[in-house]
Formats: structure tokens, sequence, C-alpha cells
């Protein structure tokens, strides 16, 4: 990696294109990104691999189970992953005769969301499971895990999460590759992008490839909950064409003991559906450009919060009360202060600048030279953006001369 390259975390890269007012609170504000139950899922999947590829534990679905063991434990209630097993066994139960067709719609169809139904709360409640999951629901707000203001549900949203995510491992685990074949988890990359650009990610698994053992398949994970998705729209997200480009890092210490020559495909696998699509080739030009726009927004500090599109989008965020609790996202400086200051202040600089270039083409020659020349030598820096006004005011300029 050239040293002067712009190095990008490739999470905060995501973060910040979802919402930039998330990523606001997250890297720039120092707030500690707050637990949820919704990122618990991922969370215990991804340890779980760890667990199973590691040789701790005989099948995924019994990694997790320990995963939530070990949390139970640091909670203080190691008897909560009983709880959390019951709750777990009796929904299934329940959800297995709507999927086995036994309980359906008057019209003899099957319901698209069991959850939603009022077959499905008469027979929690009959299970003793709302109870169960009141209790449960109670103990992780008390953990902060649960948003005070979240409403009532015929289960629990904390017990869900558990059982949700055996429900995935169950379903994914048989496509998963062998433990033999698995080279890494959690496996941090290098994408360079040239023009001066680099990303920072981490491959979900590293596989061996197929033929030549130069090469390697990078699976990347989705946990989004979607009832479905396409293949074009896997292939544009930015993990995938970030992985296809996945080179070990420059530094060893950083390698994870992982080396190889080129990513020979990368599988994308979306674990609420089970849905994985394979690309042997994907846009880098897309993701260059998205990159270079997304990275101009943080150097400059632009931040518009997600919540002027409504509430909807910040349901499952962790950094919600941060916006919607008083004072609010609405009463927070939306203009980097220090630049407006420092703009202000040199306003009466740049106008004379300006009369000065538009009185003399030779001194307007010489500067567009000079700064083509220190824009070459500060490509990628965070310095370069000190030449935009200055560019900014040839640009005028050459405007009013046209």
């Amino acid at each position: 990696m050239d040293e002067r390259a712009l190095v990008i975390q490739l999470d905060e890269l995501r973060t910040y294109a979802r919402c930039p007012l998330e990523w606001f609170w997250e890297r720039r504000a120092g707030v500690a990104r707050p637990h949820t139950i919704a990122a618990l899922v991922p969370t215990a999947i991804r340890t779980g691999l760890a667990f199973y590829y590691g040789g701790h534990a005989e099948s995924l679905t019994a990694a997790i189970g320990l995963v939530w063991h070990d949390w139970c434990e640091g909670w203080g209630e190691a008897a909560l992953a009983r709880d959390l097993a019951r709750y777990a066994d009796g929904r299934a139960r329940i959800l297995g005769l709507f999927l086995a067709g036994r309980i359906q719609r008057p019209d003899g169809g099957r319901y698209a969301v069991p959850e939603m139904t009022s077959e499905y709360r008469t027979r929690m409640h009959s299970a003793g499971l709302s109870t169960l999951g009141r209790s449960l629901d109670d103990f992780a707000r008390t953990h902060g895990l649960l948003a005070p203001d979240v409403g009532d549900r015929p289960g629990s949203a904390f017990g869900d999460a558990f059982a949700e995510g055996l429900s995935m491992a169950e379903r994914v685990a048989p496509d998963l590759p062998a433990p033999g074949v698995v080279l890494g988890w959690e496996v941090p990359f290098e994408a360079n992008l040239g023009n001066g650009m680099c990303l920072q990610g981490t491959a979900d698994l590293l596989v061996k490839g197929a033929a030549d053992p130069k090469t390697v398949l990078v699976e990347v994970h989705d946990f989004e909950p979607a009832p479905w998705v396409r293949a074009g729209l896997a292939g544009r997200d930015l993990r995938v064409i970030a992985a296809a480009l996945a080179q070990p890092p420059a530094r060893p210490d950083e390698s994870a003991g992982v080396s190889w020559d080129r990513v020979e495909h990368v599988m994308y696998r979306h674990w609420p559906t089970g849905q994985t699509y394979t690309f042997r080739e994907t846009s880098s030009g897309h993701l260059l450009a998205l990159v270079a726009a997304i990275a101009r927004g943080m150097r400059h500090h632009v931040v518009v919060p997600r919540a002027v599109t409504g509430y909807d989008a910040c349901r499952a965020c962790a950094y919600r009360e941060s916006c919607w609790g008083k004072p609010g996202w609405e009463a927070l400086p939306l203009v980097d202060a220090g630049l407006l200051g420092w703009a202000e202040a040199h306003r009466d600089s740049f106008q004379r600048l300006r009369q000065a270039v538009a009185s003399d083409a030779g001194l307007a020659s010489h500067m567009r030279v000079s700064i083509a020349a220190l824009e070459q030598v500060l490509r990628g820096l965070p310095e370069a953006s000190l030449l935009s006004p200055v560019r900014q005011v040839l640009e005028a300029v050459d405007h009013d001369q046209s």
C-alpha cells in the first residue's frame, strides 16, 4: 500500500452511506455505540462461527448456544440461558404448525408472516410463552438492550433474537464450507482502489481456492432483515466489491497469518433467507466513485440526518435516542462550525485573490500550473482539500470571462 494513500475503513464508509448522523455520533462525537437486540444476532453468529471453525463446538447451532450462555453468565443470570432455550423451542413448535400448513388462512392459503396473526398470539399465550416473553424483555430493558418505548408483542424481542439466530444457523449450516478448507474468519484485508485510496475491511470467512492454492474465496455475510435479496443488489454491495479486490494487509502484524495472491470469487450470503450469490467480477469503478464521494462528505463533515425521511428508517438504529430524544437531531449544527468560521475569516482574502487573478492573465496561468502540480503531489492526502478554495476562485474567474 502506498504510504500516502488515503486509508478508509469499510465499516466507517458504510455507516456514513447509511446515515451521516449515525457516523457523526460514532466517529466524531465519540458516543459509544449503544447495545441493541438487533446487534445480538450477527454478533452471536459471527462469534459462533469462530467457536465452530476454531474447533470449540461440534456444530454452529451448538456454538451459538455457547455464545449466549457466556453472555448470560456475564450478565449474572446463568439461568436465563434455559429460559431462552425454552422460549425458542416453544416458538419453533408453533411456527412449525404454520409452515406445515396445519394453520391456514380462511381461504386456505399460507400466512406470509405468522407472527402477525391473532392465531400466533393466542397459541403463544396458551403455551405460557407470552408471560415468559415479557419476563425476558423486562430483563433486556434493565440491561439497556431494549428501548423503554417498545410496545407489547405476542412473544419477546429478546427471545426472538435468540431463536432467530438459531434458526438462521440451522438453515445456513448445511451450505457452509467444511472446517478443513476454511483459512480464517474475521480476516482483515486491504483493497487498493488506485487514485490514492485504500479500503480496509474484514472477510467474514476466507476459504481455500478450488484449484489454485494461491487463490481464496471470500464470504460476505449480510444480516439485514429482508424477505429476499436480488443478485443485482448483492453485486452492488460495497463489501462484495471490496472483497473482490482484497489483498493481505501490508503490515505483517495485521495479516492474521493468512496470505493469498488473488480472490477467485466472492460469495454473498444472506443469513435471514439463506440465499447465496457468487461473483467473479464486480464493478470497481462503481466502488471508486462512491468512495470518492463519501470520503469527501466525511472529510468536510457533511451531516445530513437520515431522520429527514421519517422515523421508520431510524427504528432499529443504535443511536435512535440520541437523534429522537431531547433536544433531538433538529437542534444539532449540521454545518461544521470550524469550517464555517474558517470560510468567513478568509472571505475577504479570497475576494481580493479573485480580483487580482481576474485582472492579470499571467498570474492566473501561473496559479493554474502551480495548483495542478500541488494537487498531483498531495493526491489522496487530507491536505489536498486546502487547495479546493483556490481552485474554486480560478473556476469562478473562468466563468466570469467566458
